[in-house]
Formats: structure tokens, C-alpha cells, sequence
């Protein structure tokens, strides 16, 4: 196995600062070589639902510091 590049790194952050869990990742770069729907069909759904925005309110804007509701 080659050493990963800076390229490849900064695209690891970029993924892990998109709230991509590091054990998916991992998952998908194991020397199985799954896909992402075998692992789900494999490990199915977590009970929490993490990826869902609790706050929605239907309104469609997003929750944020300059978004907060009064």
C-alpha cells in the first residue's frame, strides 16, 4: 500500500468536516472494497437518526447561530 498524498489527506478532512462518519470511511477504503448499500445491507440503519434535522420546523430555513428562534 502507497503512502496517501496531501491530495488525498485534505480530502479525508473534507469529508470528516462534512460530518462523514470516520468508521464509514474506513469501511469503504478496507481492503474488502464493500460498497456503501452492501454495508447498510450488512449493518442496517442506526437507531438514531443523526443525519435528520431535529429543529426543522418546516420552514425551511436553517437552524444557526444567525438563525435562532425567540
Amino acid at each position: 500500500m502507497s503512502e496517501p498524498t496531501p491530495d488525498d489527506t485534505q480530502s479525508i478532512k473534507d469529508l470528516l468536516a462534512e460530518h462523514v462518519p470516520l468508521a464509514l470511511l474506513v469501511d469503504l477504503l478496507g481492503a474488502e472494497r464493500r460498497t456503501s448499500s452492501e454495508i447498510l445491507a450488512e449493518e442496517g440503519l442506526p437507531e438514531d437518526a443523526w443525519w435528520e434535522d431535529s429543529t426543522d420546523d418546516g420552514s425551511g430555513a436553517e437552524a444557526g447561530p444567525g438563525n435562532v428562534e425567540r
